[in-house]
Parts: C-alpha cells; sequence; structure tokens
C-alpha cells in the first residue's frame, strides 16, 4: 500500500497500470516493491518495454515454472482462494506447460497473464513489465462505448469516435475475451483496464481477436455518425507514455476540466469562486505534493474552514489510485472532526473506477468518521483489500509475477462490500467528455446544497 514511482499503471492491475495497495492496470499496483512495500519497482523488475526471455521453453521447463508459481502463490497470498476456487487453480495449471510449449512466446507470457489475474487486482503480471506494446491511441470504457479520449498521432477528427469493432469482432465481444487477462478487485476495476487491454494487441492476439499475422484493425464511428477503418501503429509503453503523456488508463489530462488539468499533482486545492466551496483534488496517497506537505496542507484548508472563507469541501479521488495508507492521517482527520464539515452536505467525496488501493482505505475510514456523502462511480478497490505485492521472477521464462502478501481490512471483519458504493451515482458520459464537461463535479456541487443531499 506504499507508493509507486509508476502508480497509476497500478490499476491495471490496475491499474493495474498504476500506485498505493494497488492499477499497470488501474493504476498503483504496477511498480510494487519486492518486500511488502509498494513504492519503488521490484529489485531486478524488468522495465517498461523490455521482454522477458520466455523463449520457446519446453513442457518441463514451464512445469518448473508453474510449480514454483504455486508455491509462491501459496506461501505469499493470505488467502489466495478467498475468491477464486482452489479447485479452478489446479485444474488451470493442469496441462498448462504442454500448452504454454505449444505457442509462441508471446502467447504463453500472455497465459501466464491470464493465470494470474484471478487472484485480486494488485497481483498478477503487469504488462509493461514483459514488453508488450500498446496500438498509438487511448481509449477509455464510457457507458455509451469504448471511445477514443487521446489521438496521438492519429487524425484529430478521431476525438469522441466511438470503437466499433477490431479485427472484425464486435467490441462487447472484444471485451468478453480479454477481460480473461484482467486482474481486478470487483467490476469496476475491470471498466479501468478493459481499455488498456483492447490497446494491447500482445493480448488481442492471445485471446483470439488479433489473427496471427495481421495488424491491428479498429473499425470507429466518428462524432460525426461516419464510420472509418484505420490500422493504429503500435509503440511500446516508454513510446507510448511519451507520446500521450499519462498512464493507458482512466481519462488523460485535459487543460479544459478542472479535475483534469492538473492530474499530476500528488493533492491541490482551491475555492470554486464566486461560492465558498473549496474543491480537493487527492490524486496520490503520498506525505508531500512539492514543496507541500500534506499537513500544511490540511492546515492551510483548517484556516480556511476557520475564518469562514470556506463552508463546504468537495475531495475528488477520481484520480487517486493509491499510495502509502500510513501518510493520510492529516487529511482525515481535519475533514472527519473540523466542526464545519459535520453539517450535512458540508463535505462531499467524489469516488471512481480509479479509486483505489490506499485512495479506497482512506475513502472507507472518512465513509466511518464523517456524514460525508458520496458521488460519482463505485470505487474500483473493496474497502477490505490485499496487496503490498511481493515479486517472483519464474526461473525458466524470467516472468515477473506480483502476488499480494498483506490484507488490508479497513471496512472491518464483517465488510464484504466489493466497492464503496456512491450515494449519488453519477459518471462521465461521451458527450460530456467531448464537449467538456464535468457532469460529476456538477452533482457533486449540487449534493452540497441542502436540496441535493
Amino acid at each position: 500500500m506504499r507508493t509507486r514511482t509508476t502508480r497509476r499503471l497500478c490499476v491495471l492491475g490496475l491499474l493495474a497500470v498504476l500506485g498505493s495497495t494497488a492499477a499497470p492496470y488501474p493504476t498503483t499496483r504496477l511498480a510494487e516493491a519486492s518486500t511488502a512495500t509498494a513504492g519503488s519497482a521490484p529489485d531486478g523488475a524488468t522495465t517498461p518495454g523490455t521482454p522477458v526471455d520466455a523463449g520457446r521453453l519446453t513442457a518441463a521447463q514451464w512445469g518448473e515454472d508453474l510449480a514454483a508459481l504455486d508455491a509462491f502463490v501459496r506461501a505469499t497470498h493470505p488467502n489466495p482462494f478467498w475468491r477464486l476456487d482452489e479447485a479452478s487453480w489446479v485444474a488451470s495449471l493442469d496441462g498448462a506447460p504442454a500448452r504454454l510449449a505449444a505457442m509462441s512466446p508471446d502467447d504463453a507470457t500472455a497465459e501466464v497473464v491470464k493465470l494470474t489475474s484471478q487472484f485480486d487486482g494488485h497481483s498478477g503480471v503487469y504488462p509493461f513489465k514483459v514488453g508488450f506494446h500498446l496500438i498509438d491511441l487511448h481509449l477509455y470504457d464510457f457507458d455509451d462505448g469504448i471511445a477514443v479520449v487521446a489521438t496521438g498521432p492519429n487524425p484529430a477528427d478521431l476525438l469522441g469516435a466511438r470503437l466499433v469493432t477490431i479485427n472484425d469482432v464486435a467490441v462487447a465481444e472484444a471485451i468478453r475475451r480479454v477481460s480473461a487477462y484482467a486482474a481486478h478487485d470487483n467490476p469496476t476495476t475491470l471498466r479501468v483496464v478493459w481499455p488498456m487491454m483492447l490497446m494491447t494487441p500482445e493480448i488481442l492476439h492471445a485471446s483470439g481477436v488479433l489473427p496471427t499475422g495481421q495488424p491491428v484493425r479498429l473499425r470507429l464511428e466518428l462524432v460525426d455518425g461516419t464510420t472509418r477503418a484505420i490500422e493504429p501503429g503500435t509503440l511500446d509503453w516508454n513510446a507510448w507514455m511519451a507520446q500521450f503523456g499519462t498512464y493507458p488508463v482512466g481519462l488523460p489530462s485535459d487543460a479544459r476540466l478542472l479535475s483534469l488539468s492538473r492530474r499530476d499533482a500528488a493533492f491541490w486545492w482551491e475555492i470554486l469562486a464566486p461560492s465558498t466551496t473549496a474543491y480537493v483534488q487527492y490524486n496520490e496517497v503520498r506525505a508531500s505534493s512539492g514543496n507541500t506537505t500534506l499537513r500544511q496542507f490540511a492546515d492551510d484548508l483548517a484556516a480556511k474552514l476557520a475564518d469562514g472563507a470556506v463552508t463546504k469541501v468537495i475531495v475528488d479521488l477520481r484520480n487517486n489510485a493509491g499510495g502509502n495508507n500510513r501518510t493520510y492521517g492529516p487529511l482525515l482527520t481535519l475533514l472527519s472532526t473540523d466542526p464545519h464539515l459535520a453539517e450535512p452536505g458540508a463535505l462531499v467525496v467524489i469516488i471512481g473506477r480509479q479509486t483505489f488501493s490506499a485512495a479506497v482505505n482512506f475513502a472507507t475510514e472518512l465513509q466511518q468518521r464523517s456524514k460525508a456523502i458520496f458521488v460519482g462511480e463505485p470505487t474500483g478497490g473493496r474497502p477490505n483489500v490485499y496487496a503490498d505485492v511481493k515479486t517472483l521472477t519464474l526461473p525458466n521464462s524470467r516472468i515477473p509475477v506480483e502476488i499480494s502478501a498483506r490484507y488490508w481490512e479497513f471496512g472491518g471483519p464483517d465488510d464484504e462490500r466489493d466497492a464503496i458504493d456512491p450515494d449519488v451515482p453519477s459518471q462521465w458520459t461521451l458527450d460530456d467528455f467531448v464537449a467538456g464537461r464535468d457532469t460529476v463535479l456538477a452533482a457533486a456541487l449540487q449534493a452540497s446544497e441542502p436540496s441535493g443531499t
């Protein structure tokens, strides 16, 4: 649950492309340490874009790898079969060495991704660590479809285009196929991971979406209603992130929208003039943002509450994939104990699919200790969560596998929720994004008014 350098990739696997107890998949798990910490890359970890040496291994060599994996899972994970039936796990390993030996190196690596995606949202093989690639578009899962949210080197009129097919496979079927490769805590995590999986040619091929020897071909429905077939380029992870300036999960930075304008800052706030509502964006659970500590940050906000310049607070956790859950105390204490925030509607918390790991720890405690109104989507992480991964490098293929080593029970022993659900459901639509409207923030502002409670 500690900070990671590539926190948002964890949610991919979280963000799992993503930073704390977590998403390459959403956002926090990707840079876990080889011990139980989550702040730095594991010792000897493969860097983004560096392929592993899966080679053409024999069935005997794959058998050694899977035996090592099974032993490591059982020794490391506090409860590997909390969701996955043990018999199903054993069955998934039976016959796997022969299957893997018959596969191409990329397909065999993807099969290990699939095998290890079954445990939780932090455990698994992170695609960026095994040399997988990405098409040069950025996709996002809206309720009204998977769509292009950043075009990169492609024509600008592709922005907002809905994905219709991938190599003639309907998008719903493509999602179904790639879902088996997606580590997740709950169904909401999957919505973070799906678009990235659809952007990964190696996963598309292994899942049967992309035929052997063919380039990725997309059919898109543009904003004007016309359709276009394209063959996007392919980039390694380093090149993709240099091209797009972000991780391949969630929405990209966007200067038009307050909530997407400063995603790289761990935390910041401003007063939404002419009101006395403070908008607090908490993007990473860490002790400082630039030269400002979280304690200083909380003290500054407390001073504005005390002098009346701020009467209501909206805390936005939509971009927060986690970090170090031992650092959020000053902000939690302020929000849960300041008498100015004790009135209904005075404190609103925005949550979403990328709210993961330590960010969900924070939200869970805030829900327990305050009268906060929660607005947005269900969180991508669970109140009680398996996290703090340890790394095993498989002896023959050299594939690095991350397995959760700790259970955090912030919700209490009887909390079996998959997610924190919002009191006021609200989420982006594609039309909102294209038009530069943040209807979720608008819903949070309405919830802070007496008529919205």
